[in-house]
């Protein structure tokens, strides 16, 4: 397939999975083999219009995804939320052994003791408000805003996190979501308003693209280690628990066929 035309399906497809709740965009990057190249990308040396000119097919295809599928997908993760959430968790799965494969393929060994830390902190993440009920006051001031931003690309950037979880946490998820999903509505206001969430979401971009350049050069082994643990733990964050009847039954079948789909594409 022609790599402009991949890049620009790569990102529809990413787009479209990103807005939904508990799904790392970034995860689904991995999946497709754009994730790193895009991070050296961004990093390299090369000119600005040549990186814009690269990254522009797959940039396309995010926001196409979000704008456009995204929609169509959260009518269907409304609708059929627990199927949804069930064949998410196979995509997620079917990923790990491709992950497994890379490291071994460049360095021989998995390091598990990232693994084992990144896995047991991204499930207190996920858990931990799950059982105490947290979720703070929804309001929209600009400290709340720009943390949100922050941590939003954080989960975009970093696989295994989940941007949209940051986001109910600070009770923005709706709010963000509404503006994001529908741009050509937002009034002058509601745009200035969300102004602090841009400035925290280019820091984030900043600081985040850097910081996974750098562990990704230096320290490939434990990063992505940590990655592996990072994404297993997101597991946590969308399972919805298991229904002893038919819906179980069609659930299973559905993490079966995801991860078998997703394990063959990425090989390929």
């Amino acid at each position: 397939m022609n790599k402009t035309l991949y890049s620009l399906l790569s990102g529809i497809l990413i787009g479209t999975c990103m807005i939904l709740p508990g799904v790392s965009g970034s995860v689904i990057a991995i999946m497709l083999g754009v994730y790193e190249e895009v991070i050296f990308l961004l990093n390299s040396k090369q000119n600005n219009l040549i990186k814009i000119k690269k990254i522009f097919p797959l940039a396309s295809g995010i926001i196409i995804g979000i704008f456009i599928f995204g929609k169509i997908l959260l009518l269907f993760y409304n609708k059929y939320t627990f199927y949804m959430m069930y064949t998410f968790i196979g995509l997620i799965l079917g990923s790990i052994p491709i992950l497994i494969k890379e490291i071994e393929e460049k360095s021989k060994k998995i390091n598990y003791k990232y693994l084992t830390f990144s896995l047991l902190l991204s499930s207190i993440i996920f858990i931990f408000p799950k059982l105490f009920n947290i979720n703070l006051v929804s309001n929209t001031n600009p400290v709340k805003l720009l943390i949100g931003g922050f941590l939003y690309i954080a989960g975009k950037i970093i696989p295994g996190i989940s941007s949209s979880f940051f986001l109910m946490i600070l009770g923005l998820y709706d709010y963000i979501l509404t503006l994001i999903t529908n741009p050509l509505t937002i009034t002058l206001k509601e745009f200035i308003s969300l102004f602090p969430f841009l400035v925290g979401a280019l820091l984030g971009i900043y600081i985040f693209i850097k910081l996974i350049n750098y562990l990704l050069t230096n320290y490939f082994t434990e990063t992505y280690s940590a990655i592996i643990g990072f994404i297993i733990g997101s597991v946590f964050a969308i399972f919805p628990g298991i229904k002893l009847n038919y819906q179980g039954i069609i659930s299973f079948i559905l993490v079966f066929i995801s991860y078998i789909f997703v394990n063959k594409l990425s090989k390929k």
